[in-house]
């Protein structure tokens, strides 16, 4: 598959993810927002990785990949606080744009630390 594919299947999944939250914050069926975060976050994990294996760094493993992967982990865990009441839910979604500007930069830039 081309990298243009992983790249359009990236942006798609992560556009679940965020109307995962969004279902978590306009009803109460916690189940239907968990669904399409949880879709959205596999299909972003797949077409990562495959990206990486389209661009050969995925054998470098650059810093950048790492610190993706535990923002990824973050976002994953992030409705869970929300459901457990730690943190409210609209600080939830702030907190989950945060992270994804934060990957969209990584993403885009790769910078070397």
């Amino acid at each position: 598959m081309s990298l243009a594919f992983y790249h359009i299947a990236h942006l798609v999944g992560l556009l679940f993810v965020f109307i995962g939250f969004g279902a978590l914050l306009s009803s109460d069926t916690y189940r239907s927002a968990m669904k399409w975060h949880g879709t959205g976050l596999l299909i972003s994990l797949i077409s990562g990785f495959g990206m990486l294996a389209k661009l050969e760094i995925f054998k470098a493993m650059p810093a950048w990949v790492i610190i993706k992967l535990v923002l990824w982990l973050v976002l994953g865990f992030l409705p869970v606080l929300a459901r457990r009441r730690v943190v409210a839910a609209p600080v939830v979604l702030v907190i989950g744009v945060i992270i994804g500007a934060t990957m969209g930069y990584l993403g885009y830039l790769k910078p070397t630390f």
